[in-house]
């Protein structure tokens, strides 16, 4: 998870689908506790409203219950799915309502002032019972055992409950639907300012402008503003070393050529033109060496990333033009596409140079091998088969000015140039022996 966008939009959803499934679940219960709740105190009261219609029986030896008293109409209609009933001590049945047209089970023995509710499956159908038990007296005035119990079908209860679970998961899954919509637009419309900063880190990167020019929210505006500040700094710096060099390079070009042409007077003998070649090279040497660590970005300018495939096919094939006498065979495995942030003057420099000592001191072989890894990094291995080199003067050529080999041409700063631009581009380099015999340099690139 690399991206922001996606890393807010994995934890928005998640937040968001467990926050609503939570308040789901809390909400239905409610719901569905105070309904019960609520079912509960209707019986209740149903009973309160019997125990008020309750009259001595024509007897006198027990009670009934009034049907004129009655102000429930449940209770008088038959099949209306309320029935009540009332119980003596010894568990018969001395009354029941008129609505009552199913067998129900009796109910278990309980104390006087006892109150139960419980929900009974009876005939495929769930029933609420509310039952209370009381003592009344009798003619004697002796308090006798009597229980009463009132059923309602709870078919139509369960089957509201069921609907309204429906309902409350569809709405709950339409409106986290929406409002993972709406907090995906939301944060789209946030993300904006950090997109128009990759929109215009590429502008300047293919040189169509020179700074940060839109407007952003506070949180980003300081780093625009320091980003600007360091671009043009940056600049600045950059044509102020050009100047320097320039201005270096056109005082030294006239007298180098005075030397270089007084060398080839006959008034010198060999031994004093020697000594004259040997300074002027010296001092030619030193300014190719300042120009080309002048001209270096330093891998501070923002880059247009490159591919290094192309680029390295490019400068092999030239490189086996250059020596073809020798033949050389080369071997070369890369991917098919790797993409550096890296200046291509400088990456040519690094590279060219690299492969140009290959070529040069390697004796048939030479091997280019590259490898991606930890998706982050490119391995870049080059070989030959030549003689190769000792630790310590593998710390030699790296110092500016200094050759090993003193017969073939050239200034002795390619390495040094080389190590100075690895170096201010973090990119790992190390020598170590070749599997070929000779020498082998291994680059560690960042991928673009």
């Amino acid at each position: 998870m690399y991206s922001i966008k996606n890393r807010l939009t994995l934890i928005s959803m998640i937040v968001l689908t467990i926050f609503m499934i939570l308040t789901a679940i809390a909400l239905e219960r409610a719901v569905v506790k105070r309904a019960l709740q609520a079912e509960e105190d209707r019986l209740e009261l149903l009973i309160y409203g019997l125990l008020a219609a309750v009259d001595r029986n024509r007897s006198g030896s027990s009670i009934t219950i009034s049907h004129e008293r009655l102000f429930e109409s449940s209770l008088m209609t038959e099949g209306s799915g309320l029935s009540a009933m009332l119980y003596n001590e010894q568990r018969e049945i001395i009354w029941r309502s008129r609505s009552m047209v199913a067998n129900f089970p009796d109910i278990e023995t309980m104390e006087p002032g006892d109150w139960r509710f419980d929900i009974v499956d009876l005939n495929s159908s769930r029933y609420f019972r509310r039952a209370f038990a009381m003592q009344w007296p009798d003619v004697r005035d002796q308090l006798q055992h009597y229980d009463v119990v009132v059923w309602k079908n709870a078919d139509r209860h369960f089957n509201d409950v069921d609907r309204f679970r429906q309902t409350l998961w569809s709405w709950l899954i339409i409106t986290t639907i929406l409002l993972l919509l709406v907090m995906y637009l939301v944060m789209m419309w946030s993300l904006r300012p950090l997109k128009q900063v990759g929109r215009e880190v590429k502008a300047i990167e293919d040189r169509k402008q020179n700074e940060f020019e839109s407007r952003y929210p506070r949180e980003i505006k300081p780093l625009t503003e320091n980003l600007n500040i360091l671009l043009n700094r940056e600049q600045l710096q950059r044509q102020r070393y050009r100047n320097a060099m320039d201005d270096l390079a056109h005082s030294l070009k006239t007298p180098l050529a005075v030397l270089k042409g007084f060398s080839t007077a006959n008034a010198l003998d060999q031994t004093e033109i020697k000594t004259l070649n040997e300074q002027v090279d010296r001092m030619n040497q030193i300014v190719s060496y300042q120009l080309q660590k002048a001209t270096n970005v330093a891998g501070g300018e923002i880059v247009r990333p490159l591919d290094l495939v192309p680029l390295t096919t490019r400068l092999i094939s030239a490189l086996e033009k250059v020596y073809q006498a020798r033949a050389i065979k080369v071997e070369v495995e890369l991917p098919d596409r790797v993409m550096l942030r890296m200046d291509e003057g400088d990456c040519m420099e690094v590279i060219g140079n690299l492969f140009d000592n290959a070529f040069k001191y390697g004796k048939n072989r030479v091997r280019v091998e590259g490898r991606l890894q930890n998706q982050t990094e490119l391995v870049l291995e080059i070989e030959d088969d030549g003689q190769g080199l000792e630790p310590g003067e593998i710390e030699k050529i790296l110092k500016r000015g200094t050759r090993l080999d003193e017969a073939s041409e050239g200034q002795g700063i390619g390495l040094a140039v080389v190590a100075d631009i690895v170096m201010s581009y973090n990119i790992a380099m190390t020598f170590a022996e070749s599997k070929l015999g000779g020498l082998a340099v291994k680059l560690v690139f960042q991928i673009a």
